[in-house]
């Protein structure tokens, strides 16, 4: 699982990337500074991959976007 952030030009700029040694018994919350693109237009972007052999799950749940 991947998170990146685009910036306004479509730029990915990676945010962190988890595998499933990273699992854990319940949810986690995870926090990023994005400041660095205040005033700009942003996409976040969550991605996953996973071999033909295991599968991994990820949730995500809440996702949300404070400012201040």
């Amino acid at each position: 699982m991947a998170t990146a952030v685009l910036d306004s030009s479509g730029t990915a700029h990676p945010l962190a990337t988890w595998s499933n040694t990273d699992a854990a018994p319940g949810f986690t919350l995870r926090t990023f500074d994005l400041s660095a693109y205040a005033g700009q237009n942003v996409t976040l972007r969550f991605s996953g991959t996973e071999d033909f052999s295991l599968q991994t799950s990820f949730v995500i749940d809440d996702a949300s976007l404070s400012t201040s």
